[in-house]
This record gives structure tokens, C-alpha cells and sequence, in this order.
């Protein structure tokens, strides 16, 4: 799938697998994910800073859940919870859902506001005024804005 994912998307993945190891966590979750896309920047981590999200607010969230090392030294990384991969495959529900080939960082985003109780956004509802829905129309009202997805 990874394949499928422009090279904005998969630096997401790369940041995410980064913020669970800094923070010691033996999981991949869509809060990592979460993380990520707003440390990508781009458009959509411009996005989420306009709705008020910080680098600071994911750390504090990050450092409120429990370190678990990952002991799995043949691991290249910490591996993707149910939720992270049930993300991911929505992602790219989400790009063929617009007509788009390519999976961007704002696909990864509408993946994650589809599922309203994953960790990553209830950390995002959490930390801005806006609910699921209302971040959900809007990143689609700007894809739909612009037709090539931002990557």
C-alpha cells in the first residue's frame, strides 16, 4: 500500500515510527500518526496549526500515555496498532473516495477523523474547537478547491 502514498505520506509514517521511539512506546498508533502529519508541515500540517493544534499539545498528550519500550530488537520499528492500520487502509478509501491516485498527507488526516474514537483524534478534538465533522468538511472543501491532492 505503502506504494501508494506520495513521498509527503510516507515521510508522515517515518515521523510517526520516530515519535513513538522518542517517546517509548512499543506501538505505532494513529496518535503517532497524528504527530507526523503536523511535523511533515505541508498544507495539511498547516491546516492543523490553523485549527490551533501544537507540536506541544501532541507531546504532552504523547507523554501522558504509558512508556513500553519496544523489546523486539529484530523490529526496524514500533509495529502499527489495529486502529493505525484500519487508518491507513481508509486513507486510501479516503483518496479513491476523491478520485485521487495518490495517497496524500490529507488523506492520512481524513483517515483518521473518520474513526471519532481513535486516540489521534480525540488528542486533535481534544486541543482545537473544531468537531470530526466539521475538520472533515473542511479538508474536503479544499481538496475539492484544488485538483491535485496536496502532497
Amino acid at each position: 500500500m505503502f506504494e501508494k502514498f506520495s513521498d509527503q505520506a510516507r515521510h508522515v509514517v517515518v515521523l510517526a515510527s520516530e515519535a513513538a521511539r522518542t517517546h517509548h512506546h512499543n506501538h505505532l498508533g494513529t496518535e503517532h500518526l497524528l504527530t507526523g502529519i503536523l511535523a511533515a508541515g505541508g498544507p495539511t500540517g498547516a491546516t492543523l496549526t490553523t485549527w490551533g493544534l501544537t507540536t506541544h499539545h501532541i507531546d504532552s498528550a504523547l507523554d501522558a500515555i504509558p512508556a513500553y519500550p519496544n523489546t523486539d530488537s529484530g523490529c526496524a520499528g514500533p509495529p502499527f496498532t489495529e486502529t493505525a492500520k484500519k487508518a491507513l487502509v481508509q486513507s486510501l478509501r479516503e483518496a479513491s473516495l476523491l478520485g485521487h491516485d495518490i495517497i496524500g498527507t490529507e488523506h492520512l488526516l481524513l483517515a483518521l477523523l473518520a474513526d471519532t474514537t481513535c486516540t489521534g483524534t480525540g488528542i486533535l478534538t481534544h486541543f482545537t474547537a473544531l468537531g470530526p465533522n466539521e475538520m472533515r468538511d473542511h479538508l474536503r472543501h479544499q481538496l475539492t478547491e484544488h485538483s491535485q491532492p496536496h502532497r
